[in-house]
């Protein structure tokens, strides 16, 4: 039995740009240059379709532009309006309206939170979560935010982490479960990234 060589369907990523054909169903066409594969449906152009890949990574980095001193209070949440990254979804307006991230259905998202809080002269604590607020629940670990005494300005800075794989488009926010004195949240080190995972 003879040896049998199978050859792709294959050009440079220029020229596939250039040409933009139409692959059948099923049909693998190779950008040699760039080692980037794509397969055809039968009616979408070679420019329209996506690449094919078992896993991709998007994040992002959503902070604080200054110290937050309004709204500290329970059901209230970390008011983010910065973000930097390709994962975007931060809503951003005034107060309350800032800080909501929307995830997108179908895909795994890792998310991790610092919190950072002061306060002007008293002990005290706050307490902050991830919270689902298509779901309406809190998701993943609880952060404590404890000063040392009171004479103590500022906290350790804790983490938080969950995860989710949301079937429906998802809004979340960092949301403040308990509050005792604490009254400033610190743009410094207070911080939310999200990572998400997924072919797209």
């Amino acid at each position: 039995m003879g040896n049998t060589t199978i050859q792709l369907r294959n050009d440079t990523a220029a020229n596939w740009t250039s040409n933009d054909p139409t692959l059948a169903p099923g049909e693998m066409g190779l950008e040699t240059d760039t080692n980037r594969i794509k397969f055809g449906d039968g009616s979408t152009t070679w420019n329209s379709l996506g690449y094919f890949s078992n896993s991709s990574f998007k994040y992002g980095l959503y902070t604080l532009s200054v110290n937050q001193t309004s709204n500290v209070a329970v059901n209230n949440h970390v008011e983010f309006n910065t973000s930097e990254g390709s994962l975007g979804g931060l809503a951003t307006g005034s107060g309350q309206a800032n800080g909501i991230v929307t995830l997108t259905a179908g895909k795994t998202y890792k998310i991790m939170f610092s919190l950072y809080a002061t306060h002007a002269s008293t002990a005290g604590y706050v307490a902050a979560q991830i919270y689902n607020r298509t779901g309406s629940a809190y998701i993943g670990k609880v952060v404590w935010c404890i000063t040392v005494n009171a004479g103590a300005a500022q906290n350790p800075v804790p983490l938080g982490i969950a995860f989710i794989t949301p079937s429906v488009n998802t809004d979340i926010d960092v949301r403040f479960s308990a509050v005792n004195t604490l009254n400033t949240i610190g743009n410094g080190e207070t911080w939310l990234l999200i990572e998400e995972y997924g072919g797209y």
